[in-house]
């Protein structure tokens, strides 16, 4: 009597749960981890580039690269962004966003707030201040179009916060905004925030440039000598900043 025929022995695998039907077995520690939201997937983009451009430069920065500092496909990358000139813009925006959420200057703030909330992001966000601030400012383009055009809000809002404390009128606020006096203050305020480093004490330095501002003392140097203002930029921006 012939004997029963045997299934070949890879039939035999677990795995298997009939012919031509193979079921995928995974690791408990494998598990498919959850889809991010278009919300959740645009952040982590945003992230991503905001890294690559810092880390690589406005010009070898590419879709790839993007794509590689994210971990995911460069199709994935383009249904968020049409190109890297895209992907630029949208950090510029987003860090321009972060930084007068910060500052909330719908509220007018006090010189001292806004001292504190520059400085604060600047520590929080090296990354997002680098690009901002040094990083887009020395590109061509709509890019550093964007970034003058915040500039030129903050120095509105620091100029405005020293006039309103010094309870100038408004000859003076005409007189100060002609001499550059928003633009010399908010350079201060980029230069103490650009040489911050890992373990300052970003709130003392804040404390230390509210004391040193005094929009009286601003304002009558202002009127006296205007030659004496920018010499202050000299005892609080540190050399090559």
């Amino acid at each position: 009597m012939r004997a029963p025929r045997q299934l070949a022995p890879w039939l035999g695998n677990p795995a298997i749960e009939a012919v031509g039907q193979v079921t995928e077995r995974k690791p408990p520690d494998q598990r498919k981890r959850p889809r991010l939201t278009f919300g959740g997937r645009r952040r982590q983009l945003l992230e991503a580039s905001l890294a690559a451009f810092v880390s690589h430069g406005l010009d070898l920065t590419t879709m790839d690269t993007i794509a590689a500092q994210a971990g995911v496909s460069k199709p994935l990358v383009y249904r968020h962004f049409p190109n890297r000139f895209e992907a630029l813009l949208a950090v510029v925006d987003d860090q321009a966003d972060s930084l007068l959420a910060a500052l909330a200057l719908d509220s007018e703030p006090s010189l001292a707030r806004l001292i504190e909330a520059y400085l604060s992001y600047a520590e929080t966000s090296p990354a997002g201040f680098r690009f901002l601030f040094q990083v887009v400012n020395g590109s061509p383009g709509a890019a550093r179009r964007r970034v003058r055009d915040l500039r030129s809000l903050l120095e509105d809002a620091v100029l405005g916060a020293v006039l309103r404390e010094a309870g100038a009128g408004p000859d003076v606020g005409e007189a100060a905004r002609a001499a550059g006096v928003g633009t010399l203050l908010l350079s201060i305020l980029e230069g103490v925030g650009g040489s911050l480093r890992d373990g300052d004490d970003a709130a003392g330095r804040a404390l230390a440039l509210r004391k040193l501002l005094d929009p009286t003392w601003i304002l009558g140097a202002m009127s006296d000598s205007p030659k004496k203002i920018p010499e202050v930029t000299d005892t609080l921006v540190a050399p090559g900043a």
